[in-house]
């Protein structure tokens, strides 16, 4: 079997707010063509950080990000 693509969707559910309550999903899907040497783990590995550090960064939390790891 050859794996030529990965794709990693990730979500959160937060709830917030006494007394008026609210639920709030923020999710995304990150996806790669894997280049011949690639090895398929470590590439799901990098797309599943990323996907959780721009989830944190869309709820507004305070995430350190290096703009030079991030491809797109």
């Amino acid at each position: 079997m050859k794996i030529a693509t990965i794709t990693v969707r990730y979500g959160e559910l937060r709830s917030t707010g006494y007394p008026s309550f609210s639920n709030k999903t923020i999710a995304i899907e990150l996806g790669a063509e894997l280049e011949h040497g690639d090895i398929p783990r470590t590439c799901k590995e990098k797309l599943l950080a990323l996907a959780k550090q721009e989830v944190a960064i869309a709820f507004g939390d305070k995430v350190s990000v290096n703009e030079m790891e991030i491809p797109f």
